[in-house]
């Protein structure tokens, strides 16, 4: 197996949990037996910019989870409704319908085909 293939996924891990990319390459490299040039030329090459990675890889994330829902309008209306549900009980009637709308928009949904469901949280 190549040596630099567990070296770069270390080395994503690392990123994800926020590491520096210039103190973990050392770091992984060295505990791979790998040349330092050598295994950041590899990342880039495989991760792309280090510095960005981690929020590219939540971007992708998140555009995936919005395709899914796009393709799965239950999906949609579901995640909809439990993100309505976890708003925060202290908002303003105002501040809460214009939530309500900034998620629609983000789930892609009609608020309106879910009134009952979001009346009934709000009763909780």
């Amino acid at each position: 197996m190549d040596p630099f293939v567990s070296a770069l996924e270390e080395l994503a891990e690392a990123l994800m949990a926020g590491e520096d990319p210039e103190q973990a390459l050392p770091d992984i490299a060295g505990e791979h037996d790998l040349p330092l040039p050598a295994l950041r030329n590899r990342a880039l090459r495989a991760l792309g910019p280090l510095e960005t990675y981690k929020q590219r890889q939540a971007e992708l994330k998140k555009e995936r989870e919005q395709t899914a829902r796009r393709r799965d309008p239950v999906f949609a209306g579901a995640s909809f409704l439990a993100a309505v549900a976890s708003l925060n009980p202290r908002l303003s009637a105002e501040d809460r319908q214009a939530e309500i709308q900034r998620l629609a928009t983000e789930y892609d949904v009609d608020p309106a085909a879910h009134k009952e469901a979001i009346e009934r949280l709000r009763k909780r």
